[in-house]
C-alpha cells in the first residue's frame, strides 16, 4: 500500500484543545441580549381529537411576550421521506409528548407557569400501541387522509393502507422451490425495543430576526443545510431569509438528525420580534423526539445439512411510532435482511407502521442493528442443529468479493471473511474453558456513503487553504479527516488547512451526516475540490515559471519537478503575486451525488433511495460468563474486526469501534424505553439505563484495510458497524453457556432465569 503523509496518521481531533479548554460553543451555551426563554405545551393524551385551546390566561402573565399554536403558523407539513407532520398539533394529537403549543417568556420559570395556565380540552380517541394490531383493518387510523401525503421515494411505488405507512420489498430466486430443496427450515420471531440515542446535550435552538426580516438559528443539528429548507418551507421564508449556523454537537448518533426544536423557536422568535432560546429538557428527549425503532423480525430459513443456505423468508416490522419521520431506517433494514451471506433465494419484506407512540427514528446502525440480532441469533442455532462450528458456518456462507446481492448491487470491496477470521482469533475462539462461560460470534454490515455534498477548497494568498462543507463534525472526527484528506491530496502541511463546517452562509449544500457518508462521500468531495485547487496551482506555476505542467506536483507547501532534488518555488510565493499580476484566486470545487449500482427493479420494490455506494463489513466476538442463580451476564472481553476501507486516522476509526461497541452493548443488554399505555415510563437517566465505565469489558480492536474505489484514498465508513454486531454476540454466548436462547431484546437476567425454569435447568 502506498505511504501516505497524513493518511493512516494517527492525528489529534482538530477541536480537541477548543473542547477541552471549554473554548467551543454548544448551542446551551448561546445567549443574545433581550433573548426571551421557550417552552412547549405537549399533549397528555396518546390520541385525541383538540376541541379548544385556551391561552388567554397566559398571554396576560407578566412577562409572556408570545403564544402560539398551529393557528400561527402555516399549515404545512414537513418529513423526509413521507411529508406527515406539522411544528403543532393542528386538529389531533397522535402520541403523548406532542406539541400542542409553545409560549416565549423573560425566563424559564415564567414560561413554564404560562403553560400551567394554558387550558386543553380534549376528546380522547382509542389508541393502538401494537404494531401487529395497528396492522389489522378495523382498528383505529392515525393518518386519515395518509394516501395523499407527498412522499420522496427512489422510483418504485411502495403500498399505504391503514396504518402501515410503507412497505418495500426485495426478492430474488424461487422462495418456495429454496425452502422444498432445503434439508432443515427454522423460523423463529425475534423482538427489539425502542431505544434512546441519550446524547447528553439536550436539542436547543436560539432564533433572532434582524430588521430585515432575516432570521439567524444557532442549534444542535447533524443537517444545517436540511433545516435552513425545512424551516423556510414551514414558516413561508425564502432560504436567502434563513441562516442555520450548527454550534459544536454534545453527541447525535441519529438523534440530531431530524428538525424538531428549530421551527418552534423560530415561530416564537417571529412572534415575540426578540430572540428566542429553546432547550428540550430529558424528560422531552425520551418522550418527544426521536428512538431506534421497535422491529418484530419474522425469519425463515432453510438450509442444506452441511450449513448451506438456500433460502431466507423474512418479514420487517418497523414501529414508526406517530409519524414516519425516518422510514428509511425500515428499508435499510431490508438491504442487510439477508446478512453478509450468499442466499440464492431471498424474500424479504419490510413494513413501517404508524402506532401512538413516540416517533422512530435514526440511530447508529439506522435499521441494520434489529435485523442483525434476528439473523445472527438463527444462524447459531442453525450452526448448532447441523453440528457445525458457528465460525465455520459464517465462512462457508458469507460473501466473497465479486458477489452480487438480491438488489443488484455487486460487491467490489468486500473482506467480511478476514473480518470473522481475525475477530475468532484475537477472541481466541473455542470452547468455553469452565462451567457457564462461553465464546459467541456475529458478523453483518451496513450501508455506507452516497447522497448530494459539496466541498471547496480556497488557497490564501500565504499559501494556507480554508475549506468548507456543509456536513457536520458532531464529534466524530470528520474535521480532521477533511484536513488530513486535503492536505494529502493538496501536498500542504495539515496545520496550514482550516475546515469551516455547516453554516449555511458560507457553506455549500450537504444532505447531513448519515448512514457513515461522512469520510466516505464528504471526504470523496473535498478530496476533489483539492485536486481542482492543485490543478489550478499546476496552471498557475507552468504559465508563470514556464515549466512543463505535467511533470509538476506539490510536496510540504512546495511547487516541485519530478526528477528535481529541490523545490521549485513555494506555494506562499507562487500564489502571493497572483493577484496582481497572471492568475486567478485559487478556488478549487466539487459537487457530487455518487454514482452507486442501479437497483434490479425485477428484484426491488419500494425503495427509499438509491443503493448505497458501498458497505462496510465487521465481525464481533465475545467471552461471557453468566451467573445461573440469577440470570447476570458478565461480558469479560469483546472484539470488534472492521472492513473500513483504508483508514484515514487510526484514532478517530478505533474511537468510532470502541464508542459503537459501549453503545451495542447497551442495546443487547440494558436499554430500553418503557411504554405503557403511550406513556413513557423511564424518561431519565435514572431510570433508563446505559453503560457506564464499570459495565465495560476489555475491548480489542481489529482493523481489516482494504481499497474502496468510490471513497477517498480508498476509505469506507465505520461508525454504524460497531453497533450492529454486540447484542447478537451477546445472545449467542448466553445461549451457548446456558443454553437459552433469548429472542427479545435487552438480555436481562429475567429473561434468563425464565428460560432456565422452561428448560427445567
Amino acid at each position: 500500500m502506498k505511504e501516505y503523509s497524513f493518511i493512516g496518521k494517527r492525528t489529534p481531533k482538530v477541536d480537541s484543545r477548543a473542547k477541552a479548554s471549554g473554548e467551543a460553543r454548544f448551542a446551551t451555551d448561546i445567549y443574545l441580549k433581550g433573548m426571551l426563554h421557550g417552552k412547549v405545551l405537549r399533549s397528555i393524551y396518546p390520541h385525541a381529537r383538540i376541541l379548544r385551546i385556551d391561552t388567554e390566561k397566559a398571554k396576560r402573565l407578566p412577562g409572556v411576550k408570545a403564544v402560539i399554536t398551529a393557528e400561527d403558523v402555516p399549515a404545512v407539513k414537513y418529513g423526509n421521506w413521507i411529508v406527515d407532520m406539522e411544528i403543532f398539533a393542528r386538529w389531533k394529537v397522535r402520541y403523548i409528548g406532542e406539541p400542542v403549543a409553545a409560549v416565549a417568556a423573560i425566563d424559564e420559570d415564567t414560561a413554564l407557569n404560562a403553560l400551567d395556565l394554558m387550558n386543553v380540552e380534549y376528546e380522547e380517541f382509542t389508541a393502538v400501541f401494537d404494531p401487529l394490531e395497528a396492522m389489522l383493518g378495523g382498528v383505529t387510523i392515525l393518518h386519515e387522509d395518509l394516501k395523499n401525503y407527498v412522499t420522496h421515494f427512489y422510483r418504485t411505488e411502495r403500498s399505504m393502507t391503514g396504518n402501515v405507512n410503507y412497505h418495500g420489498m426485495i426478492e430474488q430466486g424461487d422462495i418456495g422451490k429454496g425452502f422444498a430443496d432445503s434439508d432443515l427450515v427454522f423460523e423463529d420471531t425475534f423482538r427489539t425495543p425502542k431505544v434512546h440515542q441519550s446524547y447528553l446535550e439536550p436539542h436547543t435552538s436560539v432564533a433572532s430576526f434582524d430588521h430585515e426580516g432575516r432570521v439567524t438559528v444557532w442549534t444542535s443539528t447533524q443537517r444545517p443545510h436540511l433545516n435552513q429548507t425545512i424551516i423556510g418551507s414551514l414558516l413561508g421564508l425564502k432560504a436567502t431569509k434563513v441562516r442555520v449556523i450548527p454550534c459544536s454537537v454534545g453527541a447525535g448518533f441519529g438523534g440530531k438528525n431530524r428538525t424538531l426544536s428549530e421551527p418552534i423557536a423560530v415561530a416564537l422568535a417571529q412572534k415575540a420580534k426578540a430572540p428566542v432560546r429553546l432547550s428540550f429538557t430529558r424528560e422531552e428527549e425520551f418522550s418527544s423526539t426521536t428512538t431506534r425503532h421497535s422491529a418484530i423480525i419474522k425469519m425463515k430459513t432453510g438450509v442444506k445439512r452441511d450449513g448451506t443456505l438456500v433460502a431466507s423468508q423474512v418479514d420487517l416490522i418497523f414501529d414508526t411510532g406517530a409519524y414516519a419521520q425516518t422510514i428509511n431506517a425500515a428499508w435499510l433494514g431490508a438491504l442487510t435482511g439477508f446478512g453478509p451471506y450468499r442466499i440464492p433465494n431471498v424474500k424479504v419484506d419490510v413494513f413501517g407502521v404508524y402506532t401512538n407512540k413516540t416517533m422512530g427514528g435514526a440511530f447508529r446502525g439506522y435499521g441494520t442493528p434489529q435485523v442483525a440480532f434476528a439473523r445472527e441469533s438463527q444462524m447459531d442455532e442453525i450452526a448448532r442443529a447441523v453440528k457445525i462450528d458457528p465460525v465455520e458456518i459464517r465462512l462457508r456462507n458469507c460473501f466473497k468479493k465479486g458477489d452480487v446481492q438480491p438488489t443488484g448491487h455487486p460487491l467490489a470491496s468486500v473482506n467480511v471473511e478476514k473480518t470473522i477470521l481475525q475477530a475468532a482469533e484475537k477472541i481466541g475462539w473455542k470452547e468455553a474453558g469452565d462451567e457457564h462461560r462461553a465464546f459467541g460470534i456475529s458478523c453483518g454490515f451496513t450501508p455506507c456513503g452516497g447522497f448530494a455534498t459539496a466541498c471547496m477548497v480556497r488557497v490564501n494568498q500565504d499559501g494556507s487553504v480554508i475549506a468548507s462543507t456543509g456536513a457536520m463534525d458532531m464529534g466524530q472526527g470528520l474535521n480532521t479527516v477533511l484536513s488530513q484528506i486535503i492536505a494529502e491530496e493538496l501536498g500542504v502541511p495539515i496545520e496550514d488547512v482550516l475546515v469551516i463546517c455547516g453554516d449555511t452562509d458560507c457553506t455549500p449544500f450537504d444532505v447531513g451526516i448519515f448512514e457513515d457518508r461522512g469520510t466516505h462521500t464528504v471526504g470523496m468531495s473535498a478530496k476533489m475540490a483539492a485536486a481542482d485547487a492543485k490543478s489550478q496551482i499546476f496552471d498557475l506555476a507552468a504559465e508563470e515559471i514556464e515549466v512543463n505542467r505535467e511533470a509538476l506536483f506539490l510536496e510540504d507547501g512546495k511547487i516541485c519537478v519530478k526528477g528535481s532534488p529541490d523545490p521549485l518555488i513555494s506555494l506562499k510565493d507562487l500564489i502571493r503575486g497572483s493577484g496582481f499580476r497572471k492568475g486567478k484566486p485559487i478556488i478549487g470545487r466539487a459537487s457530487i451525488n455518487p454514482d452507486t449500482p442501479p437497483t434490479d427493479l425485477k428484484n426491488v420494490r419500494g425503495a427509499t433511495s438509491r443503493l448505497p455506494s458501498t458497505y462496510t463489513f465487521a465481525t464481533n466476538t465475545v467471552e461471557i460468563k453468566v451467573d445461573p442463580l440469577t440470570g447476570q451476564v458478565n461480558v469479560i472481553r469483546a472484539v470488534g474486526a472492521h472492513d473500513c476501507g483504508t483508514v484515514i486516522n487510526p484514532d478517530g476509526a478505533e474511537g468510532q469501534i470502541e464508542g459503537g461497541m459501549a453503545t451495542a452493548l447497551g442495546y443487547g443488554l440494558l436499554e430500553e424505553v418503557l411504554i405503557k399505555d403511550g406513556q413513557v415510563l423511564n424518561p431519565n437517566f435514572l431510570e433508563y439505563k446505559i453503560p457506564t465505565a464499570l459495565d465495560m469489558p476489555a475491548l480489542s480492536r481489529v482493523i481489516v484495510e482494504s481499497y474502496d474505489e468510490l471513497g477517498p484514498f480508498g476509505a469506507k465508513g465505520v461508525g454504524n458497524s460497531p453497533v450492529i454486531n454486540m447484542a447478537p454476540a451477546i445472545a449467542n454466548a448466553v445461549a451457548r453457556a446456558v443454553g437459552v436462547r433469548i429472542k427479545e431484546l435487552p438480555i436481562t437476567a429475567e429473561s434468563i432465569l425464565k428460560g432456565l425454569e422452561e428448560k427445567g435447568d
